[in-house]
């Protein structure tokens, strides 16, 4: 090439050709401890040009959730015993035959889909393949341990083994070291190839000797250690090597967390389009955004999933299937009500689904799911004392309120039913299973568990009188309630155990409504919440994010400017009566008690070594600054110097040297003060004594 910008400058680019790029990665990874070199060789069309369109996505689709039940509810204890299968073996027969048909149908549909799509992902024809220059890098055991040799291509950094089919032949390879050129025949593919550079039949290096690593040559046992370094000198003496005329590799901190050109990269992959931002690119936190398409050439979308950083409503991550109008969102902990994950429909139907999961483990109830659908509202909870694991509510129709009710702003309930795990402290007949509320019924029905042994469960049902009948008191009669026992020659409950049974409920029942309308107004309030947090995202900024903590950014500069203030209100040494202040504050009197010349004496001198203090720090201050400048300035020039014109040439020097001379006059005034502040204290301390000693009474 008739260019080759260093490391440094490659990494201040942003960009760069293939053998920059190679270059500067290979840099890299020797600094870290590699044994890596650049490669000179060809490679196919799409990894010279970075066509991407044939490689698989990095960011894989997940798998999507199936209805998995949970084995726990599931008792198998209690499992009825399949009866006999008396069905004909020659249907079933006949049966299985039609089933493996259309299995062999699905199976060679399946087979012409796949050839079509390698048809499809075929790259088209090349008539330069084989003959693409390119540049990569080579990784090989010696250094810092891998387990095989391999590349890494510098555009994309993904490593692929020696025998990857993108890369067809190499010329030479070269490091820090050596060059070396490739002897062996690359006809057969680069897996086949011997990478071991010390054989000089298959790798002829063009400088003289070897690595200082790679000798074995041993010294004399006569010799002594001057005449061993002597040796090892003049085993170099064929050689001197400039030194490099680069600047040492230096990524700014700014530059290193844009991560990309302009903060933002974006690729196309197989079915698959990648855009990709730093952090704090994007308002809402955005730094990943994957949209998959279902054909190859990328017209027909299926999915868009965006992932966010940094957010303060912790979203990590939104699914949108665009083939079903299915919005999930994804959350990370750290919410106050315990959100990790957020169903819906996007086009919000009425009665279409909303499921809402939680982290059960953060919330004082338990609860781990709600799901909404039309007149339908379940809820699932975990790990409760009380052993209660779900709730269903069921919902009149909008527009249609049951017999006797008024419908108002809240959805008038149905039903409620709701469900216990087993408690081994009770008895099976006494510890219930499932309650249903049938509100608009008035009716209560209760199912316990199955005792041991037993096939069938007791149950028991009670049903409320109407308000007109009971007044203002409650009535219990038997005629109200109804049961069965699953214990055979079990002694039916009393009237007061059935009573005290039938208060409890109702008190429950209330209990169970206030809990559904408290729950309604949480998932009100969460929605109104994300209605705002998508309205309105706002980002976590550590206290060490210089670069994004604006209003610590601010409050720095407002220190620097009382600072400045400070400065300029300074009076200068000269002419300046120190005592001045201090006998103010005392009502300048005549005379001085010696208990007040030594306390203003002492206020004095602190203050005139703070003084000094600060000056000193003033003056490093503007030296740093300007440094720092001049730094810049001479990388701006290290960047742009094949494109500058002369009038900026001859300006950029003039500017260094102007930089050069107020650098060195700053660093003259601080080591003059440096060197005075010790004779001005010792002459303050003589003008204190002199001044108290006339004012201080005798």
């Amino acid at each position: 090439p008739n260019r080759f910008y260093s490391p440094h400058t490659t990494f201040i680019r942003k960009s760069g050709e293939p053998h920059e790029l190679a270059c500067a990665l290979c840099s890299l990874l020797i600094g870290l401890g590699y044994d890596a070199y650049v490669v000179f060789g060809y490679a196919t069309r799409d990894v010279t040009l970075r066509i991407m369109i044939r490689v698989d996505s990095p960011y894989p689709p997940d798998e999507k959730e199936e209805a998995i039940l949970d084995e726990g509810q599931d008792n198998k204890k209690y499992e009825v015993k399949p009866p006999r299968d008396l069905r004909s073996k020659f249907l079933l027969m006949m049966e299985q035959r039609e089933i493996d048909k259309i299995n062999a149908e699905k199976e060679r549909l399946a087979e012409i889909e796949r050839k079509r799509r390698e048809e499809e992902e075929k790259p088209p024809p090349d008539d330069l393949e084989g003959t693409r220059f390119h540049f990569w890098v080579l990784i090989r055991t010696e250094g810092r341990h891998i387990d095989d040799t391999i590349f890494v291509e510098p555009s994309t950094g993904v490593a692929h083994p020696t025998d990857s089919p993108n890369y067809s032949g190499i010329e030479s390879v070269w490091n820090h070291l050596n060059y070396w050129i490739n002897m062996q025949d690359c006809k057969e593919g680069l897996g086949k190839i011997d990478y071991n550079l010390h054989d000089v039949e298959k790798w002829e290096h063009l400088l003289i000797g070897e690595p200082t690593a790679w000798r074995q040559t041993k010294p004399d046992i006569n010799m002594d250690d001057e005449e061993v370094e002597l040796a090892k000198i003049m085993e170099e003496k064929h050689l001197d090597m400039p030194f490099p005329w680069s600047m040492k590799i230096h990524i700014p901190h700014k530059m290193l967390k844009q991560k990309y050109p302009d903060g933002m990269s974006k690729t196309w992959y197989k079915r698959t389009l990648v855009e990709e931002y730093a952090p704090y690119v994007q308002y809402d936190g955005l730094v990943t955004k994957i949209t998959r398409f279902k054909d190859f050439n990328c017209t027909q979308c299926t999915t868009i999933e965006d992932i966010f950083q940094n957010r303060q409503d912790k979203m990590k991550k939104i699914v949108y299937d665009v083939e079903t109008d299915i919005v999930t969102e994804f959350f990370g902990p750290g919410r106050e009500d315990a959100v990790i994950r957020h169903s819906y429909d996007a086009k919000e139907n009425a009665g279409s689904k909303r499921i809402i999961k939680f982290n059960a483990t953060a919330r004082y109830d338990g609860l781990s799911k709600i799901v909404i659908e039309g007149e339908d509202m379940e809820e699932e909870y975990i790990d409760r004392d009380d052993l209660f694991y779900y709730r269903s509510v069921k919902y009149a129709k909008k527009g249609h309120p049951p017999p006797g009710f008024t419908e108002g702003h809240r959805k008038i309930i149905l039903r409620i039913v709701e469900k216990f795990a087993r408690n081994v402290k009770l008895p099976a007949s006494e510890d219930i299973a499932v309650r249903e509320f049938a509100i608009v019924d008035r009716q209560i029905h209760l199912k316990f568990h199955f005792g041991p042994g037993k096939v069938t469960a007791s149950t028991r049902s009670f049903t409320k009188p109407a308000v007109a009948e009971t007044g203002t008191g409650m009535m219990f009669t038997p005629e109200l309630t109804s049961g069965y026992e699953a214990e055979i020659g079990v002694k039916p409950a009393s009237q007061l155990k059935l009573f005290l049974l039938y208060q409890r409920m109702l008190k429950e029942e209330e209990t169970s409504l206030a809990r559904v309308r408290e729950i309604e107004d949480q998932i009100a309030e969460f929605l109104l919440l994300r209605d705002h947090e998508g309205a309105f995202p706002k980002l976590d900024v550590s206290l060490f994010n210089i670069e994004q903590n604006e209003e610590y950014r601010l409050g720095m500069l407002e220190k620097e400017k009382e600072e400045q203030e400070h400065k300029e209100k300074e009076i200068e040494d000269a002419g300046v009566d120190y005592l001045t202040p201090y006998l103010n504050k005392l009502g300048h009197p005549e005379k001085l008690t010696p208990q007040q010349a030594a306390v203003i004496k002492d206020e004095c001198l602190a203050d005139f070594k703070k003084l000094l203090l600060n000056r000193a720090i003033v003056i490093q201050k503007q030296f740093e600054k300007w440094t720092q400048f001049l730094k810049d300035k001479q990388q701006w020039y290290s960047i742009h110097q094949d494109t500058v014109s002369e009038e900026e040439e001859i300006a950029y020097f003039r500017d260094v040297n102007d930089l050069n001379f107020l650098l060195q006059c700053y660093e003259i005034r601080l080591g003059r003060h440096r060197d005075l502040s010790p004779l001005r204290y010792d002459a303050i301390v003589r003008y204190l004594n002199v001044q108290l000693k006339a004012l201080t009474e005798t």
